[in-house]
Formats: C-alpha cells, structure tokens, sequence
C-alpha cells in the first residue's frame, strides 16, 4: 500500500450541474436496458463465474446481502453494513465519506475487484481502490462477496476476490421506494427508487441525497469533518430481436468532503484544517444479450470515470482524472451436464494528474494502458457435485504476458453437509501510483512487476436436519510473490517509493458462521475469523484484525422488528510515521466491539418507522492511527412504498 494513502484524502465536492446532468444522462438513455438482472432466487450468484449459478452448488465462499437484509439492518454506511461480514476488515479514514478500505482474508485493498451492476468500478487514479464509504447504502438492492483468487474470472484486480453491488432491477416488481431519515451530526437522508415499464422496456431508477456535519476526527481540537453525497442510477431493459435483449446502465455519483491535515512538525498525527476534497463518478455499460437455453453470446461495453480534486492551503489543488474502456463478448455452450464458456476483452485505462510542482518534483503526468485478453471457464455439473476450470491469458501493453488459473469443485456427502475448495494462481498489475508517483513525497517506481498469487481454499457447511441449524465452516491459504511494498523510504531523493519485494508474504486463517432460527420470530446469528498475514520479514501486515467476529440477533412480533448486533474487531498493527527518529514506526490498535440496535414498526402496508443507534455504548476506537471514529448516533426514519 502506497504511503499517500497515510496522509491524504482524496474525495469531491459536489457541483451544481449534477441534476441538470442527471436529467439529460435519463433521456439518452432511456431505451436502452439493464447490464445485470438481479437473480430472483436468492441462492443465485452472478459474479463467482460468468454465467448466473446456484451460490449452494459453487466451491467458492459466497456471502450474499439481500435488500430484506439491508432494511432489516438499518445501516448508515456501506462500511457498516460491511463490518462483521466474513472474511472482511474495514478500515475508514475520516468521517463519513473518508478513505474506506475494505480487505479480504488479509490482502490489500487493491487486490479486491468491486463491481457495480456488472461495471468494474475500481478508480485506476486511487491506487486501484473503491472508497465504501461514498456509495450510498440505501441505493443498494444485493451484495455479492466471493473469496479467492478470481482474476482467471475477473481479471488482474480479483486476485482476492470480488464484492459485486448492485442496485434495483429493472426486471423487480414495479413500484416506488422512498426513505428519508435524520439524526445526529445534523445528519439527513433522502433516497427514492423506482421500477416500472414503458411498454416493452423495463426501467429502474434512483437518486439519493445525504448529508452530515460529521465529527471530529483527530484526537485534538473540535472542527467538524463534514460530507455531501449525491447519486443517481438508471438501468432498463428491453427485447431487441427474438432471443435477443439490449441493456444499459448509467449511474452519476458525487461528493465533498472535509478532512483534517496532519501535524508533521510535532506531533506526526492528523490536525484540524479546512482542507475539501471532491469526487465525481461516472458508470456506464451497454450489453447487448441473447437469451437461448443451451447457446448464448453477449457483446458488452463498459465505462467508468473518477475525477479527485482535493483543496488544501491556497493555489494548492491537486487533481487526479481517470478513466477505464472495456470490450467484452462472451459465448457459451452447454452440453448434456457440461458448458464451456470463450471470453474475449480489451480494456484501455488512461491516467492523468495535475497538481503544482513542488520540492518533490513535478506531479503533472499523463499515461495510457491497454490490454487484451483471452479467456475460458469450464462448468460440470452431476448429481452430487459440480466442478469448474477457468483460464485466462492477457497481454499488457506494459508488462508484456500473464496468466491466471483457477479450479474449483463442491461435493455433497448427503443433502445436508457439503465439502468444498478452491485453488488458483492470479496475477494483479501495479498501480499508476506505484508506477508513476503522488503529489506528497511518494516517487513513484516503473520498473514494478506484477504480483502473483498462489492461495488455496477449502470448507464444509451443514444443515442440522432435527435443528434449525446451519453451520459452516471455511478454511484459507495465500502465497503473494513479487509485493508491492509502498512504504520503502529512498535516503537519497528524501522520499517514500515503492518496490517488489522478492521473499513470499503469506496469508491463512479461517471463517466460522452459524445460523440459527429456533422460532420463526427469533434468528440469530454469529461468525468468528482468525487471521495470520504477514510480509517477506514474517512482520504482521499491518490494518489486518487478527480476529474478527460478529453477534446478531432479530426478533419479530406482529408488527414490530427489533435487531442487535455487535461487530468485534482484534488487535491489529499500523504504522506511524513521527517527526523524529526513526521517522517510522509499528503501533500496536487496540480491539473495539461496536454494538448496533435497531428497530423498526409497520404502520401500514405502503408505510415503516424506524429508529437506529449506532455504536451504541459509545466506544472510542481507531481502525487507522491517529483518526478517530464516531462515538454514539442515532437516527430516526420512515420508509414508503407506492405501488
């Protein structure tokens, strides 16, 4: 992980042309379709392999986050809804809208590819992040996490795993949504989506408005660190030919946010300062589909572009403009239990930054990057187990050649109790950041190599046939050759750079879930992970919770739902860099358990209230050194359905 991502945030602030914008985007659009049908089945995954697949047949470990979990969980962030989640540890920078990383099974966070309606939505100008924190929770209609390496799948940026977001369907029942909600902080929520037909042509849409003064973030003074965010999304759908459907999705995202500067000459912590950042968003896709039983093609294009402007003393803005083209089609086959699926892409990134020069050189660059690539996967199904093999080969226009593999298989014992595993090799490009630089003293290096992944997974779930009770178990094993290490100080130049680091780092641990439903009225569930990554020196990576873990319990009565949730997070390590000697240093974060109560009544059916404390002990804790986090909110709310 690059050092800029110590000390700098970089988010946006909201321009007055976003509904103007917004308007426009809807009439181009508005005979196009959607890119990703949400599944109707709940047990069905579009993302663990390149055609729709039931999750309870894969050899991946899929958690899956339905809109019926989201409403019960009244969550205010995405990060929120994220923590707890197996196999997941979050760390947020900032208040509400800050720098979110969000790691799997102890990778980096630029090593998880996060898709948004089928849209890679990875912004190449930030290290090849998602920031969780600025997409809007209440737009979100499913979740899909899977755990592995799945560039053979995916490509470069899967090399840990997917997390696919989507948001409503055109295809769902037609109807409007509307939430609106506020609390502390002077915190407000204004979210509607709706679905409907035109004819032949199904359509969804949203737009989504918050606000909050925030908190203070670093441990001295009293300056509030604020954030505006506002969205929009359309996705429609509609047949074209016989056996043929054209979709498209279109979603526009903006945000400003306040965030603190960092006392490098006393104390090396972060201090109050009037320092803004602003992001905007662009995704698109148009796919075009046939709909055959046993044959089908699709032919797709998507885009994605983040522009970061972040204001801090005067005459001192600096800003990153990034975008992603991508060419796809895809044609699969089935055969008796058997289907084979080609895969051919191009994709072309462009980066450009501009900012002031300064002692540590020059930040204005301009850079471009295309790749082809070449892949395959391989499905078998029986009656007690299924398997799959996929491949691909890429060629870069900067690194030359690579490969990923990945094989997976789940085998049913009986009904109930299910063995699974998975083994890959994948490949994940550096950074224009690690290549090229940062504003602040973080040189960039272009001699990087690609990382390289070999990681091992396995488990088994069963169902308890005389108790309501379902159990899982999944165990992990990871090799990084070739990491990227972003903290490496270069003496001479006086500045941070990247380099490869030739020794092994190595992740394992394990995940436990359980599920239990004793009543129809009462659910509980738990889950507990243990973590073990460490770099080539065998030191611990650093913001990876040793253990991690979740209590949740819901209970139903007529009208009425209440649910309690407590999210533990371990010990972990971070890296502190102070004004003096030696310049750097591990710092040992303590382990915190955040406990979440909501509850919610229906007043009728078109009509819910609810009410939802979060942190609710008011706990003081750190999930990065130095920026701390919101002690107890509480927010009250009403949501509305018109049919």
């Amino acid at each position: 992980m690059p050092f800029f991502y110590q000390t700098t945030l970089i988010q946006t602030r909201a321009r007055p042309t976003f509904l103007p914008n917004v308007i426009l985007t809807f009439l181009l659009l508005f005979s196009c379709g959607s890119l990703w049908a949400q599944p109707n089945d709940e047990t069905i995954t579009v993302t663990a392999s390149r055609l729709p697949m039931d999750s309870l047949r894969s050899g991946s470990q899929i958690s899956i986050i339905t809109k019926a979990d989201i409403d019960l969980r009244n969550p205010n962030s995405l990060p929120d809804l994220l923590r707890g989640q197996p196999g997941l540890s979050v760390s947020q920078q900032s208040g509400l809208g800050g720098l979110t990383q969000v790691r799997m099974r102890g990778r980096e966070a630029n090593h998880v590819l996060v898709l948004v309606d089928g849209v890679e939505a990875n912004d190449i100008g930030q290290g090849s992040e998602f920031n969780f924190s600025q997409f809007p929770v209440q737009q979100i209609e499913r979740i899909e996490i899977v755990h592995g390496a799945e560039s053979a799948i995916w490509g470069s940026d899967a090399i840990a795993g997917v997390i696919h977001i989507m948001t409503r369907s055109p295809e769902s029942e037609p109807g409007t949504n509307f939430l609106i909600s506020g609390g502390s902080n002077r915190t407000q929520n204004l979210a509607i989506d709706s679905a409907t037909r035109l004819g032949e042509t199904q359509l969804a849409l949203g737009i989504s408005d918050f606000k909050t003064r925030g908190f203070n973030v670093s441990r001295q003074g009293n300056e509030r660190d604020g954030s505006k965010q506002r969205a929009a999304y359309l996705r429609t759908s509609s047949p074209l030919l016989k056996h043929w459907r054209l979709g498209s999705v279109f979603r526009l995202q903006q945000s400003q946010n306040d965030f603190d500067d960092v006392d490098y000459a006393l104390t090396g912590l972060p201090t109050d300062a009037d320092f803004t950042s602003a992001h905007q968003n662009w995704i698109a896709g148009v796919r075009l589909a046939s709909d055959h039983e046993d044959f089908q093609q699709t032919l797709s294009f998507n885009f994605s572009r983040d522009k970061n402007t972040n204001q801090t003393t005067p005459n001192a803005e600096t800003q990153t403009d990034s975008e992603k083209q991508q060419f796809n089609y895809q044609i699969s086959k089935t055969l008796n239990t058997a289907t084979w699926i080609g895969l051919m892409e191009y994709e072309s990134l462009h980066f450009k930054q501009r900012g002031p020069s300064s002692f540590f050189g020059d930040p204005n660059q301009d850079h471009t990057l295309t790749q082809m690539a070449l892949g395959g996967e391989y499905l078998l199904e029986q009656d007690n187990w299924t398997g799959s093999l996929s491949a691909r080969l890429e060629q870069n226009s900067d690194f030359g050649a690579g490969h990923s593999v990945r094989g997976n298989a789940a085998y049913f014992l009986t009904e109930a109790t299910k063995i699974f595993g998975a083994i890959g090799r994948s490949t994940k490009n550096p950074t224009f950041t690690e290549r090229f630089g940062y504003y602040t003293n973080f040189k960039g290096n272009d001699a990087l190599e690609p990382e390289h992944s070999l990681a091992l997974d396995f488990g088994v779930s069963h169902r308890f046939s005389n108790l309501p009770i379902t159990m899982a178990l999944q165990g992990y094993s990871a090799h990084l050759k070739n990491e990227i290490n972003g903290f490496v100080f270069d003496p001479v130049d006086f500045v941070y750079t990247a380099s490869n680091d030739p020794r092994r780092s190595k992740q394992r641990g394990y995940d436990a879930k359980i599920n239990w439903q004793p009543t129809d009225a009462l659910t509980v569930e738990a889950f507990y992970g243990r973590l073990k990554a460490t770099d080539g020196s065998s030191l611990t990576e650093i913001r990876r919770p040793r253990a991690t873990g979740l209590l949740s319990i819901g209970y139903r009565a007529e009208n009425w739902h209440y649910q309690v949730s407590a999210a533990y997070t371990g010990t972990s390590e971070d890296i502190f860099y102070p004004p003096v000697a030696p310049y750097q240093e591990r710092v040992e974060m303590k382990p915190f358990t955040l406990v979440a109560f909501t509850s919610s009544v229906l007043i009728s059916k078109q009509a819910e209230a609810f009410v939802a404390i979060d942190n609710l002990f008011d706990t003081q804790f750190e999930e990065v050194f130095g920026y701390q986090r919101s002690g107890r909110t509480v927010r009250l709310g009403v949501k509305l359905r018109l049919d």
